[in-house]
């Protein structure tokens, strides 16, 4: 028994090993390029220091938070990251502690779109460049942020929604949504109830907020199976929500059911290939991040590039395409985009956003008209 633990252990250790080293080789390779980008521009970035601010300790974040500071540190830029812990106050704290250090730039995912417009315009104030990813950023008059990185989710949620319209025969929805007031999760609703709209279908019935959190999730599920509601399809807002959903599901030997959801990380990959999820909607936060360090590094070193930035998604994960997903996983992704497996570019994603432009400004306008009504 012992020998065999020893093994087992001796395994973790060698994977684990294999994939630093794959994180690390193309860590390196990537800043060879970013050092040719800035020695071109005449900028030193590696005198640089960047602050990040994440909005919450969750698995989406973390991912955030990890492929931005290998990203940026390729550049030669000093990365200090902190954590809201999904309190406006802090957020604002973080933000205050950030310019009091003397940072360069800020990069924030912010708690809620009001307690951003704070964060703004204490930056504003201070002079220091500020940058949102994801979450929509409130900005009061007078005051302005440098960019912004985000996925579109009121598209994402419509792309599920078609999905369901298109392969789903008398659907009757439910949706547990992500936290709400931070602007994603509203996205979703709106997007997904315009699919259905469309189609002629009621919009989906509106659980409690899961927070995006497999703990929350679980006790919304049982609730909801308790009451008798009829459904054959539920959205689960993010995947790990659909890891809840599925707990229960699997426990009460729910087998009837489908479940879409949104995000596109690896562990809805296993959940597609198992047949326990048919599809997700992707926003690898790797590939935001990227972006946003993209951004960072054309405002240090002079050159142009789009304000506010959304990503058109190329298509909704199923069995069918998962070979095409971007990876969540530091490594991977690393591996991948050196690899150019995908696209990674911000040029690419600027010039997509261009083409698509009345697409965004009618989806956005969608999501506006819906908080301002709830």
């Amino acid at each position: 028994m012992l020998r065999k633990l020893i093994i087992a252990m001796l395994c973790i250790a060698m994977i684990g090993s294999i994939a630093i080293g794959c994180q690390t080789e193309a860590a390196e390779e990537t800043t060879e390029v970013a050092e040719e980008t800035t020695e071109a521009a005449g900028v030193d970035l590696s005198e640089m220091a960047v602050g990040f601010v994440n909005a919450g300790p969750d698995d989406y974040y973390a991912q955030f938070g990890d492929v931005f500071k290998v990203i940026a540190e390729s550049y030669g830029m000093d990365v200090t990251e902190v954590n809201s812990d999904y309190s406006p106050e802090k957020e604002l704290a973080n933000v205050q502690d950030l310019i009091a250090k003397g940072v360069d730039a800020i990069a924030v995912i912010t708690v809620g779109a009001a307690g951003s417009a704070a964060s703004i315009e204490a930056a504003y104030e201070a002079d220091v460049p500020i940058f949102f990813i994801a979450g929509k950023p409130e900005i009061l008059p007078g005051t302005d942020l440098q960019g912004h990185v985000t996925d579109n989710f009121v598209i994402m949620g419509y792309q599920v929604g078609k999905w369901v319209v298109d392969n789903v025969e008398d659907p009757v929805c439910v949706n547990i949504p992500g936290f709400l007031g931070q602007g994603p999760a509203e996205g979703e609703i709106v997007g997904f109830d315009l699919a259905l709209t469309e189609a002629g279908l009621e919009p989906a019935f509106l659980t409690k907020s899961s927070e995006w959190q497999t703990t929350l999730a679980i006790p919304i599920v049982e609730d909801l199976l308790v009451s008798g509601r009829e459904f054959n399809v539920i959205f689960a807002c993010n995947e790990e929500t659909a890891v809840g959903v599925n707990t229960v599901f699997k426990e009460q030997n729910v087998t009837d059911k489908i479940m879409i959801s949104c995000n596109g990380k690896e562990i809805g990959w296993e959940m597609i290939e198992n047949g326990e999820m048919s599809a997700t909607s992707p926003n690898p936060p790797s590939l935001n991040a990227d972006l946003s360090v993209q951004q960072i590094v054309r405002y240090l070193t002079g050159e142009d590039f789009l304000q506010y930035l959304q990503i058109m998604p190329w298509d909704v994960l199923t069995k069918d395409n998962l070979d095409q997903a971007i990876p969540w996983i530091t490594a991977d992704y690393m591996a991948g985009r050196q690899a150019n497996d995908f696209e990674w570019d911000l040029s690419y994603y600027e010039d997509s956003y261009t083409e698509n432009a009345d697409i965004f400004v009618d989806f956005d306008a969608k999501l506006v008209e819906y908080l301002e009504s709830n």
